[in-house]
């Protein structure tokens, strides 16, 4: 013998149905979101290559500074041994006024 059902004996069981698809679905759907975030939208692996690249802009900006640095003290240098090439020179110019006509 089969055994009709109510309709609101059968609007229960589908209810109950889609709602279990629905709950399965969305449980399905958080875990994919879930892991997908964890493996990629975390991005472990970048964080650790990031943290590379800015250990290595640290020490390419030492470097620059340090570049800079030693070429200011060169200009200085440079600077004072023209001064004193140039005062040596008018030292000797004025020490020997009467050599500079002699050829």
């Amino acid at each position: 013998m089969s055994e009709t059902k109510s309709a609101e004996g059968q609007i229960k069981e589908a209810v109950w149905t889609y709602g279990g698809w629905f709950v399965l679905l969305a449980l399905t759907l958080s875990a994919g979101i879930a892991l997908g975030y964890i493996f990629w939208g975390d991005a472990l692996l970048l964080r650790v290559e990031a943290a590379e690249l800015r250990q290595k802009i640290q020490n390419a900006t030492g470097e620059k500074e340090n570049a800079l640095t030693q070429r200011t003290m060169a200009q200085e240098e440079l600077a004072r041994c023209q001064r004193r090439l140039e005062a040596a020179t008018q030292a000797a110019a004025a020490a020997a006024p009467g050599s500079a006509g002699a050829h």
